[in-house]
């Protein structure tokens, strides 16, 4: 099992929930408000694009949300961040926004900042829970056989520049 991947899977179940407190954000595509964080959980209603929510707490890929005086979860993606201060008249933002939303994100840290993934500590118990689900390379390999995979080898992209 390759370890980089497994601390960089542990990190981001590490990382507390506290970023995300008190955060509003938007529907980005009509999803369903979710009793648990689980597809197959009880629906307690639709929820529909561009409507508000205020997120309270984060569980992998799913987000605890108030919606409207409701309370359930949404997947993580069907989310869009608001943006946490507003541009003033006259004062170009241009340089500091990158896409449509004006913040880049990736979905292991997204509403977290650099502090939080600081501050971040090791839990050996979700760590070794974590090892329990790797497998060996000739199961791997006996996995694919049985199921006519093909093996792909991707190269790593080579180290950016630090700003």
């Amino acid at each position: 099992m390759h370890y980089a991947r497994v601390v960089l899977l542990a990190a981001g179940l590490m990382i507390g929930t506290a970023a995300l407190a008190s955060e509003r954000g938007l529907m980005i595509r009509a999803g369903d408000l979710f009793e648990q964080p689980f597809i197959d959980a009880k629906k307690l209603g639709p929820l529909t694009p561009n409507q508000p929510v205020t997120i309270i707490e984060r569980r992998g890929g799913w987000v605890s949300v108030d919606a409207g005086g409701k309370r359930g979860w949404v997947r993580l993606l069907n989310l869009r961040l608001e943006p946490a201060v507003q541009p003033t008249a006259g004062r170009s933002t241009a340089a500091l926004r990158t896409g449509s939303t004006g913040r880049t994100v990736a979905t292991g840290v997204k509403g977290l900042d650099e502090a939080d993934i600081r501050s971040a500590s090791l839990d050996r118990g979700q760590l070794a829970q974590l090892e329990l689900l790797g497998v060996t390379d000739d199961a791997a390999k006996q996995y694919g056989s049985r199921n006519q995979l093909k093996e792909s080898l991707i190269a790593y992209l080579k180290p950016g520049k630090a700003p």
